[in-house]
């Protein structure tokens, strides 16, 4: 009897945690151009973050965390398809995920999810790069000139709120899939004074060698921009009981360089200025608040820990991990590719696109390849200054071994791709011009 008691006690435990975890809201915020060092909670020195830094207060803020391409395309499609640039297809911006690919919002249909996306970079244009998919609702947010005023090319920050609070308004009684991008940190950087937060207290020192200081004072305003505004999203959430048992994720598709090994901007290096970005889970009724995780993860992991967290099966095809999973000795890979594609170049160009760098993370030993290895201890040369595979050892070795091999899948995946897969995304003359603003395309 004592047996049966338990039992149901139990039974019924699962039945409600259950149905609770299956109704639980998902919110991706999303900053693009990033770099987690900028951030208060990750140690910088000045006051970017008040709200984010608060934010992750109540949540779980992983350390370590890397995108598998620092280029927003690629990796905005790496982050909602759990697939390596090369596997979901949309390597570059201006190109798409291949049909076959199935991304979140999909998956999220059969459990009754309403989805909903606000978009405020023009690569991200569904006609181009269609994340559409299984999307109730994908708004592009475009109301912010750029370049002397002559192209809309992107969102700023309060209108994207002002779209999301009007949807928030008409759909916060539903299960719903919410993904909302801010995109002011993307170059060309907007000075806002109001979020100095002491500039000149900072000495060159904080800075790898190399740093243009002036590039990063207006990029550091436009992060204390958006954080104002993601603040007023939080609170938003918090006014109609939306905030505490959402499963909320803050997280950035790259970083950005500033002259560091002589490289500006993103995209095409495989430096951890560019890689490194910020990750903070907020689990529902902030469990596990307050606290921080130091493996190697990736936002590849992000919808695997989705699935993880709501109790489903995560899909077999999914590269990413749990989260929350204990780390194994992780080895991370890296893919850098140019910026845009030309719409002149057709179908078969897109699809034999192929990476110009390849990189490695195996704890804190990095590998980069570009016709040569580098080679990086991070826990000794957090700015990668000193190339240590001059004389490879055999940790080198081995390391380097298992890059070539990586290297190896990716072109026959290449090969493999341009004979059985689609490209469908074709780009206007308006496209090429919104992304040579964006510096995606050369002039």
């Amino acid at each position: 009897m004592i047996f049966v008691k338990r039992f149901i006690v139990v039974a019924c435990s699962v039945l409600f945690f259950g149905s609770f975890l299956h109704s639980t809201n998902i919110i991706i915020i999303a900053v693009d151009t990033l770099r987690a060092d900028h951030l208060g909670c990750y140690g910088y020195p000045r006051n970017t973050s008040p709200n984010i830094d608060k934010f992750a207060r109540d949540a779980v803020k992983f350390n370590n965390c890397y995108t598998p391409s620092p280029l927003t395309t690629p990796a905005f499609a790496s982050m909602l398809s759990s697939l390596s640039p090369h596997r979901h297809g949309a390597k570059r911006n201006g190109m798409s995920i291949f049909d076959n690919v199935k991304i979140l919002p999909e998956f999220l249909k059969k459990y009754g999810y309403y989805s909903s996306a606000f978009i405020s970079n023009w690569s991200l244009r569904k006609e181009l790069c269609r994340f559409d998919r299984g999307f109730d609702t994908y708004t592009g947010v475009f109301n912010k000139k750029r370049w002397l005023g002559i192209l809309n090319s992107e969102g700023k920050a309060p209108k994207v709120n002002e779209a999301v609070f009007k949807w928030l308004d008409r759909n916060s009684r539903k299960k719903f899939f919410l993904w909302v991008h801010y995109t002011e940190p993307h170059i060309p950087y907007v000075y806002h004074k109001e979020f100095n937060f002491g500039y000149n207290k900072i000495t060159s020192s904080a800075y790898p060698w190399g740093s243009d200081l002036k590039r990063i004072r207006k990029y550091d305003t436009e992060i204390g921009y958006d954080d104002f505004y993601i603040g007023e999203l939080i609170e938003r959430l918090k006014k109609i009981d939306l905030y505490e048992e959402s499963l909320i994720i803050f997280m950035s598709d790259h970083g950005e360089s500033f002259g560091e090994h002589d490289y500006y901007r993103h995209g095409r290096k495989l430096y951890n200025s560019c890689l490194h970005v910020p990750l903070i889970v907020k689990l529902p009724g902030n469990k596990d608040g307050n606290s921080e995780v130091n493996k190697n993860v990736s936002i590849l992991d992000i919808v695997p820990t989705i699935f993880s967290v709501l109790d489903w099966q995560v899909p077999d095809e999914m590269e990413g991990m749990n989260l929350f999973d204990p780390d194994r000795g992780r080895v991370l890979y890296f893919e850098a590719y140019r910026g845009a594609v030309h719409s002149k170049k057709g179908k078969k160009f897109h699809l034999k696109v192929k990476p110009i760098r390849y990189g490695l993370l195996k704890g804190k030993s990095k590998l980069i390849y570009d016709w040569r290895f580098e080679a990086y201890d991070l826990a000794k040369d957090k700015f990668e200054i000193y190339n240590i595979y001059r004389n490879p050892n055999r940790k080198m070795k081995v390391e380097s071994e298992l890059l070539k091999k990586y290297m190896k899948k990716v072109k026959e995946f290449i090969k493999f791709s341009k004979k059985y897969f689609k490209q469908k995304s074709k780009l206007s003359k308006e496209d090429i011009e919104k992304l040579k603003s964006l510096g995606y395309i050369k002039k």
